[in-house]
């Protein structure tokens, strides 16, 4: 699993420190408003082992009274740059010396004559 595919989990562990809860009273609040959760789940979170739900980011906002915007990171992870969309389209043949499609085929082998 890659970190991209999780970067609040450094600000989730933040937001738990600064308020002195463990693992196991997070757990149990977030398990209180429906989230499933368990202190290994949230311990993967909190490492960026594992990647995190839209719906686990909605419970960790509403737990820690912040908008869900604020458990991300200030500084983006990507440089911005457009990756992978420069093609260029090579035929072998240019378009004016291309066949017409309606012109009829001739068979791969003709009938011999007796």
């Amino acid at each position: 699993m890659h970190r991209d595919a999780n970067v609040i989990g450094k600000n989730v562990a933040k937001h738990r420190y600064q308020r002195g809860w463990t693992q196991d009273v997070l757990v149990g609040k977030l398990q209180l408003l429906g989230c499933y959760m368990t202190r290994d789940i949230l311990a993967n979170v909190e490492t960026q082992r594992s990647i995190v739900t839209d719906k686990q980011i909605e419970f960790f906002a509403e737990i820690f009274g912040v908008n869900e915007g604020s458990l991300f990171p200030q500084k983006r992870h990507f440089s911005g740059r457009v990756v992978g969309l420069e093609l260029k389209i090579v035929t072998r043949r240019s378009p004016s010396k291309r066949r017409s499609r309606s012109r009829a085929r001739t068979p791969l082998a003709t009938p011999l004559k007796k």
